[in-house]
């Protein structure tokens, strides 16, 4: 595997250079730059299989050279310092990262990701997303879904809810759509924190942007504005009218 990579901090490259040769031996660092223009020159001089990406460079960013680079033949991994806000972009359209100071178990399992095969049109689909949610307001977020044969990509103020069964997620979407996602609700519902949505029960997070009416029953019923009624857990009662209060 052709490895290219492209981080302002020399420290940062010759580090991953090390971790390269431990975690996959068969990776051969072909070429480095250290910036937006440096790594467009070394990306079209060595055609790599993977790039590590930094974000903020000196005459730009990571985004900058991927969009001066047009349609990405390299499988991608970011290696960024950012906080917690930017980091949920790249949860969102679902792209390998490792944070600043690189920890060496991330980069193995990121690794391991870009060893495998890939589908150079999602890939990207996902970096298109990406680049898009750091230019829109949240209202305008977009996240990446995929079931067994489709990729969606999918404002998050169109998300009703998500329901739980074993480990996967059902998304009901507001044009009555349905997506099955192999992963368990409680990835979506840290994903999510910050937004308009609640875990009303084990087994089920709202949007409340789709909430009607809450009834008092036991832990309570909720009705969405699609007609779909779920059960409130009783300890969940009073979060539910505070989450409501400052929605």
């Amino acid at each position: 595997m052709r490895v290219v990579l492209i981080d302002d901090d020399a420290t940062v490259r010759e580090n991953l250079k090390i971790l390269l040769s431990i975690y996959a031996p068969g990776a051969e660092v072909v070429g480095e730059a250290n910036g937006v223009q440096t790594g467009l020159t070394c990306l079209k001089k060595h055609k790599p299989d993977l790039v590590l990406l930094d974000v903020e460079m000196g005459d730009g960013t990571g985004f900058d050279l991927l969009a001066k680079y047009g349609e990405l033949d390299f499988k991608l991994i970011f290696v960024t310092g950012h906080n917690e806000y930017a980091i949920k972009a790249f949860k969102y359209s679902a792209i390998d990262y490792v944070l600043k100071p690189v920890d060496p178990d991330d980069l193995k399992v990121a690794l391991e990701k870009a060893a495998l095969s890939f589908d150079k049109q999602e890939q990207n689909l996902r970096v298109a997303n990406l680049v898009q949610n750091k230019q829109s307001s949240d209202a305008d977020q977009k996240v990446i879904l995929k079931d067994s044969e489709t990729v969606y990509l999918v404002l998050v103020k169109d998300i009703v809810r998500c329901e739980s069964e074993a480990n996967y997620t059902h998304f009901f979407l507001a044009d009555g759509r349905k997506v099955m996602v192999s992963k368990t609700l409680k990835e979506f519902d840290q994903l999510f924190e910050g937004q308009s949505f609640f875990r009303a029960h084990q087994s089920h997070l709202i949007n409340l942007l789709h909430f009607d009416r809450y009834e008092k029953k036991e832990g309570g019923i909720v009705y969405m504005k699609d007609g779909s009624t779920l059960p409130v857990a009783v300890r969940k009662k009073d979060a539910l009218m505070s989450a409501l209060e400052n929605l």
